[in-house]
Parts: structure tokens; C-alpha cells; sequence
């Protein structure tokens, strides 16, 4: 009668253990999610022109970022050749800050280098960087 009382209580307290730590395990994975940090900027600037090239540049990050989060690495292989080819089309050194050019053109390089990689969240990361450097030439 002991013996099946300690095996009853035993299987138990291993099967509360269990529980936890699964418990535990499925809650830690739901928090290690990707964060999405939504960055707005001065309407008062380019991006506000619907046709000028920095608007388009931006649009096309937006769809790059968009089709990152849904895995569509086609499309997002698309957006970053209309992005290349948008900053193609801004003549060189026509924003007066060859600096943040060169550095334009280094995370363009990532961004594709991200889409091939299909790492969403360091895509993503680049793409905000993008987006800050273009805010930086607007403004």
C-alpha cells in the first residue's frame, strides 16, 4: 500500500514538473518573437512629394519590409531590385552628402545580401537603417 502511494505520488510530482518546464518552454518561445519597431518621421519632408525618388525609395522598403514578415522572399527580391533601381536613378552625389550615399549604397548591398540569406529579422533591421539614412537625406 506505501509503495503504490509513492509511486502515485512520485508519477505526480513528475508529471507537475513536466507541465511547468513545457509551460515554461512555450512561454519563453512566444516572447523571443520578432519586435517590429515602428519609426515615424517629420511629414514635413521629401517623403511627403508621392513622385520624388526618396518617396518612392521609401515605398519600396515598406513593400521589402511587408514581404519579409510574410515570407514572400520573391516579392521581396523584387522590392529590393526597385530599390536599386530607384537609387540608380538619383544622380550621383546630387544629395550633397556623399557620405550617406556611400553608406545608402553599402546597406542596399545588405539588404540584398539579407533577401538571398532569407534572414527576416536582420532584413528587417537593415531596412530601418535604410529608412533612417534616407529620413537623414530628406530632412
Amino acid at each position: 500500500m506505501r509503495r503504490k502511494t509513492f509511486l502515485i505520488l512520485a508519477a505526480a510530482v513528475i508529471l507537475v514538473l513536466g507541465l511547468r518546464f513545457f509551460a515554461n518552454e512555450k512561454l519563453t518561445s512566444e516572447n523571443s518573437q520578432l519586435e517590429i519597431q515602428l519609426t515615424e518621421y517629420n511629414t514635413a519632408n521629401q517623403f511627403s512629394a508621392s513622385g520624388s525618388p526618396l518617396a518612392e525609395l521609401q515605398n519600396s522598403v515598406d513593400q521589402l519590409s511587408r514581404a519579409a514578415l510574410e515570407g514572400q522572399w520573391a516579392s521581396a527580391s523584387l522590392a529590393v531590385s526597385k530599390i536599386e533601381a530607384a537609387w540608380r536613378g538619383l544622380a550621383p552625389g546630387s544629395t550633397g552628402n556623399l557620405a550617406t550615399e556611400e553608406e545608402i549604397e553599402t546597406v542596399i548591398q545588405t539588404l540584398r545580401f539579407n533577401v538571398w540569406s532569407q534572414d527576416q529579422e536582420a532584413l528587417l533591421a537593415t531596412a530601418h537603417q535604410l529608412t533612417v539614412l534616407l529620413s537623414r537625406l530628406a530632412g
